[in-house]
């Protein structure tokens, strides 16, 4: 006769060989765990070492061909017309404020012929003179007093980049958008809305643009640079009257002369945004690029 199996332990019904088995079988996986570990340690050092060797140059090497792309597409001339400075440095005055018979004078621009120099009146200013920087005489940065416009097909309007900064204004006849990179330049615009004339102003200061209405006592009013700056703002002068103006917080203010005292009426809000953005929802927009230089300059 076969021995027989037991089938239970002290009639409990437990295999006391099945604990040798599940023992086993824990001893094995205890077993296996450090070799995946190590599995998986050695397949993670592999990764790295293709992504230093491999991953991270091509992904560093995409970087730097598009900002190398994109400076390219930057620095491409749009081809402004009109914007170059009218004066030299040989222009700029040794002595910006003067004395005479108990005035002071501001330096204007040179006449040349022996003749002395054009001045501004700024005895009673309202601002301190001391805080302006520059000094290469009145239009020596250009401004622009007969705006170029075209659409955005049009041959500059075409060369602008999507991501450009600009500043966007709703007008009566549409829109129009001033690039940064134009209003860098030149600081001013004296533009129309139809029969109303207004002013477009850049404070680099701030980077902020203002528009107000460019009349006086219901005459338009042109105006240009005087040559200076106060806190990165420019300083302007009316053509009408030689008054100088310059921005007190977001107001136009006359600082000195015939018309200290007064201020321009603000125009529109202008937004700042992208090209492409502001063209995706105003496919119809104008956009100034540049000044045209074959008219003379305003003497009014």
């Amino acid at each position: 006769m076969n021995p027989t199996r037991p089938t239970s332990d002290s009639g409990t019904g437990f295999d006391p060989m099945s604990r040798v088995e599940i023992a086993g079988s824990f001893d094995g996986k205890r077993r296996r765990w450090p070799r995946l570990l190590v599995t998986i340690g050695i397949v993670g050092f592999a990764l790295g070492v293709v992504w230093q060797m491999v991953v991270r140059d091509l992904v560093s090497s995409y970087l730097n061909l598009r900002k190398e792309s994109q400076a390219a597409e930057d620095n491409a001339p749009i081809g402004y017309v009109g914007l170059n400075l009218r004066r030299s440095y040989n222009d700029r005055a040794a002595v910006f404020l003067s004395k005479k018979d108990g005035r002071t004078q501001l330096f204007a621009a040179k006449k040349g012929g022996g003749e002395p120099d054009e001045v501004y009146d700024v005895t009673e200013a309202s601002i301190d003179l001391a805080a302006l920087e520059g000094g290469f005489g009145r239009d020596s940065i250009p401004g622009i007093d007969y705006p170029m416009i075209e659409t955005s097909q049009g041959a500059r309007g075409k060369k602008l980049r999507k991501r450009q900064d600009v500043f966007s204004l709703d007008l009566e006849g549409g829109t129009r958008v001033y690039p940064r990179d134009l209003l860098e330049k030149i600081e001013m615009v004296n533009d129309r809305d139809g029969d109303t004339s207004f002013l477009v102003l850049y404070d680099r200061g701030r980077s902020k643009v203002l528009s107000f209405r460019r009349d006086v006592d219901g005459s338009p009013v042109s105006f240009g640079s005087t040559g200076y700056s106060r806190f990165k703002q420019p300083v302007l002068y009316d053509r009408k009257t030689r008054s100088v103006w310059a921005l007190e917080s977001d107001e136009f203010v006359c600082v000195a002369g015939p018309l200290k005292g007064r201020s321009l009426k603000s125009f529109r809000p202008v937004a700042s945004t992208t090209w492409g953005s502001w063209l995706g929802q105003h496919p119809d927009t104008t956009v100034v690029v540049g000044n045209d230089r074959s008219k003379p300059i305003p003497s009014e």
